[in-house]
């Protein structure tokens, strides 16, 4: 059986055989540079999302920013108005936001997800991930806040701080530790839990 016939025998939602049946025919899909033919170009770029999108299930980001780079090179050899050029284009970006923003590169995926939810601003994950980085992009905040409860904790400690005033300054910098740790946590947990 052809490789051709095969793809259309696999389970895109399966990452396990999406993630076996590419890498067993890698030679095959990584010869792309010189496809010339638009529909090839066009199931190239449908087959190496489909892996991108089985790389994302499996959290395997250095290979799927990989693969999106191979992905970005066949849609710029696609003509704009192909059928499958517009939405080949938007997963592209979305895959590559998601693998940035958990690679914790939050203002690098902002960007994207503010382009995106411009573009298409009913798409639920669009939002969903444009509001969990544009989040995240302030957690030097919360960071702040977090080492200035610390330097109180251990000024009070060391030097005794609480002599000179009249509260416990331990119990505020507990108190400004724990709330920006806590904030920070439960949003980063709300924000996951929709991401699910």
């Amino acid at each position: 059986m052809s490789i051709e016939k095969e793809i259309k025998s696999i389970n895109v939602k399966e990452p396990n055989e999406v993630i076996k049946f590419y890498e067993e025919n890698l030679i095959y899909f990584s010869n792309y540079h010189q496809i010339e033919d638009v529909e090839k170009i066009s199931d190239f770029i449908d087959v190496k999302l489909h892996y991108a999108n089985s790389l994302t299930d499996k959290h395997h980001l250095d290979k799927l920013l990989n693969i999106l780079e191979e992905v970005s090179f066949l849609i710029g050899k696609l003509p704009e108005n192909h059928w499958n050029y517009i939405e080949s284009e938007r997963h592209f970006r979305f895959l590559k936001g998601m693998a940035l923003g958990r690679k914790c590169k939050f203002n690098l995926a902002y960007q994207i997800f503010k382009e995106l939810t411009a573009e298409d601003p009913n798409h639920y994950y669009y939002k969903v991930w444009y509001n969990y980085t544009r989040f995240h992009r302030f957690n030097w905040i919360f960071n702040s806040v977090a080492i200035i409860g610390g330097i109180l904790i251990f000024g009070d400690i060391i030097f005794s701080l609480s002599d000179y005033v009249s509260f416990r300054v331990i119990n505020l910098g507990l108190v400004i530790t724990a709330t920006a740790y806590i904030s920070n946590k439960a949003i980063d947990y709300y924000i996951k839990s929709v991401l699910k």
